[in-house]
């Protein structure tokens, strides 16, 4: 692809190929450098190094595969593996300074989500349809730490500190926290999905206190574990908002009259503690929950109160299927792909994965509103 020679900032976007040729499930960058793992229906998982220096930044790097779909991937602490979890019913973790690929997790049903927790020296969590999530240690050979039975089929989870937050099936949401003295995790919450319909993302909040939960009804809520009532106003801190969702303002292919929901297919925190969503709509923004607000589109074509930017890499319209930002927030990684939301005879395997750079004033924090 031609470009200027320079900064990685010459471009507005940058696809990273060679692609996947099915739908992504996950975008993971590495903690510790500029590498990005890419998680595929098509039952690989990719690696690419980004050089920001470079006329041509993407370098294809490492490829591995599951015997089935991979659902989800995520880096350990230190950077130096990928770690994959799919249909095949087992989590893969790809060691990077070595090459090599080794079995590390098992469950009895595809396993859904992978994530890594801090407890435990670093150890690798995995939720998967047979309702359980599973610690392991992965070093020197894999090993489980604990098995914890969860209400339903994991579909979406995070971690953040010493503790893990699990969305599943019929709206139940959980939330665990490891203790280091016993080996275990202990549950600390347990409540009903504060959305109306099914769970599609989540993201811990960066503070731990909480999360963002997006669903299929084009809605993210905010929810805190504990959340009093303010004393000075009786107000609550939890709120919920509207997005992804379209009129004919500004869709045309929307009827009058009509308002189109989409699911908020992903959610994902950056450094600076603002996060983005991106949906089956095929748009993507950028959000402060301090001051709850937007601070950023990107989409094909944005209502014309929307600040946007018009998204040249998605002509079609794409659902959004995948985010992820790097470790200091100067890259911002996306995955256009179908969803499934309108059904199979819609699908495609059509599947794209572009960097973007990042302008620092599009994620910073806005003072909350008074």
């Amino acid at each position: 692809m031609g470009r200027p020679p320079g900064d990685i900032h010459h471009r507005w976007y940058i696809e990273v190929v060679p692609g996947p040729t099915d739908t992504v499930s996950g975008l993971a960058f590495s903690p510790t450098a500029d590498v990005l793992a890419v998680s595929s229906w098509d039952g690989y998982v990719r690696i690419y190094r980004i050089d920001k220096t470079n006329a041509q930044p993407v370098q294809p790097y490492q490829q591995y595969q599951h015997e089935g779909p991979v659902l989800d991937v995520c880096f350990n602490a230190d950077g130096s593996k990928v770690i994959s979890g799919g249909a095949d019913k087992v989590a893969r973790c790809f060691d990077l300074n070595t090459n090599q690929c080794a079995v590390v997790a098992q469950h009895n049903d595809t396993i859904r989500c992978v994530c890594w927790i801090h407890a435990f020296g670093g150890a690798l969590v995995t939720g998967s349809w047979d309702k359980t999530v599973k610690l392991w240690k992965i070093d020197p050979q894999p090993t489980l730490i604990t098995s914890l039975d969860v209400p339903e089929r994991v579909y979406c989870m995070d971690t953040i500190g010493l503790i893990i937050i699990v969305a599943t099936a019929e709206r139940k949401i959980v939330a665990f926290q490891c203790n280091e003295a016993t080996g275990t995790a202990a549950q600390v919450a347990s409540m009903d999905s504060p959305l109306k319909y099914q769970s599609r993302s989540i993201a811990a909040l960066p503070e731990g206190d909480g999360f963002a939960l997006g669903g299929t009804e084009g809605r993210v809520a905010v929810h805190f574990f504990h959340d009093p009532p303010d004393p000075k106003d009786g107000r609550v801190k939890k709120f919920a908002f509207r997005c992804h969702r379209r009129a004919n303002a500004d869709h045309p292919d929307v009827p009058r009259n009509e308002t189109h929901l989409f699911p908020v297919n992903a959610i994902k925190f950056n450094s600076q503690g603002t996060f983005a969503t991106g949906g089956g709509d095929g748009s993507i923004s950028f959000w402060c929950k301090a001051s709850r607000t937007r601070l950023k589109m990107f989409e094909t074509k944005g209502s014309s109160m929307a600040p946007k930017e018009v998204f040249k890499t998605n002509p079609n319209r794409l659902p959004i299927t995948a985010l992820a930002f790097n470790a200091d927030s100067s890259i911002f990684a996306y995955a256009l792909g179908y969803d499934w939301h309108k059904g199979y005879q819609n699908a495609t395997n059509e599947a794209h994965v572009f960097i973007h750079p990042v302008n620092p004033e599009d994620i910073k924090k806005r003072p909350p509103k008074t």
